[in-house]
């Protein structure tokens, strides 16, 4: 029995084995395809934990210097920014600093109009506070505050409706900075960043640093940066690596206050929308069909976009899967690819 025992667990590790090696070849075939018609210009990292499908870089961060991407080029990660601000104020919680279900007028000040908003309507996006992004307002703290205090109302009352909206991070990133009593840029560093290993990865002070450089579809120098709490972290493919591997642990916040981040939202009407807190719960590009047959079911995902940058975080909380896209070169083929690999994978 012992023996058979023994033959039975070698076979089913021959066959995991060989499945995760046709996976890899596959994978690896795709991507080639893309970069052969230079549709990617980044890293990318398909992997299961320390278990890598593929790990890839093409392309040039500077074509001017002729700098090659490698796994350790910074990008700005744009909207990924969220995962760690809404991270950061689970951590306020853990520690009984806040509840994400206080007001928002306990912590900063606000205008008169937001005096019902909550911390949770802000992390997933039922605040009703105008964008300031969608109203091309500068990315600055100036700029941002002129805008928000200048408006009179909500575009809807609280948690009735959902809207993404980059001033709600704006604000959250204040109300980090006021109970925490330093930067969000330095609380980041402290409770997140140097736990989990990420030592090349920093919030954008605006001042100039080595990273990738960003470019249109012509090749052409085309940047925009941002320095707050809705998109303003700069990091590279291997240091999101670790923060993915992170999500499985209770390294940086427990398992309950992750699975918080994890759940979609439900409006006052009962309505049941797929925003998590700082992630998208599912996958919006795949099919009806594939919703409707739960394939996908317990994955998490966000993009990010500034001006040519271009990111993509997708995790799997089931089994810890994950592909994470770096780009500076903002391609809508970019998507094709992650869908490709989904298919490959699921």
């Amino acid at each position: 029995m012992k023996h058979l025992t023994l033959i039975i667990f070698i076979v089913l590790n021959l066959v995991a084995c060989t499945k995760k090696n046709d996976q890899s070849d596959e994978i690896k075939k795709i991507v080639e395809q893309f970069a052969s018609e230079k549709l990617i210009n980044g890293s990318l990292i398909v992997a299961n934990g320390d278990n890598v499908l593929f790990k890839g870089s093409f392309g040039y961060a500077n074509i001017e210097t002729k700098d090659s991407i490698c796994s350790s080029t910074p990008f700005p990660i744009a909207s990924l920014t969220k995962q760690f601000t809404a991270t950061a104020i689970l951590i306020l919680q853990e520690n009984g600093k806040l509840f994400i279900d206080d007001k928002i007028n306990n912590y900063i000040e606000i205008p008169d109009y937001m005096q019902l908003v909550t911390i949770k309507n802000l992390m997933n996006h039922t605040s009703g506070i105008p964008d300031y992004w969608q109203n091309n307002i500068e990315n600055n703290n100036d700029s941002i505050n002129k805008f928000l205090f200048n408006q009179d109302s909500l575009s809807f009352q609280p948690n009735t409706s959902y809207s993404y909206s980059n001033s709600g991070y704006f604000l959250l990133g204040k109300i980090i900075e006021s109970i925490s009593d330093t930067t969000y840029s330095g609380f980041l560093q402290e409770r997140i960043f140097n736990p989990i290993g990420m030592k090349n990865t920093f919030v954008y002070n605006g001042k100039d640093c080595y990273r990738a450089i960003g470019y249109d579809l012509k090749w052409k120098k085309n940047e925009y940066l941002a320095t707050t709490a809705d998109g303003g972290i700069i990091s590279n493919i291997n240091d999101l690596q670790l923060w993915d591997k992170s999500l499985s642990t209770d390294n940086i916040i427990k398992s309950e206050t992750r699975n918080l981040m994890f759940q979609q939202t439900e409006l006052e009407d009962g309505t049941i929308i797929s925003k998590g807190l700082g992630w998208e719960i599912g996958l919006s590009q795949v099919s009806l069909f594939d919703h409707l047959t739960g394939k996908y079911k317990g994955i998490i995902s966000h993009t990010g976009g500034l001006s040519s940058f271009g990111a993509y975080n997708q995790y799997d909380t089931k089994n810890g899967l994950y592909i994470l896209l770096l780009s500076n070169q903002l391609r809508p083929e970019l998507m094709d690819l992650i869908n490709k690999i989904n298919k490959q994978i699921y």
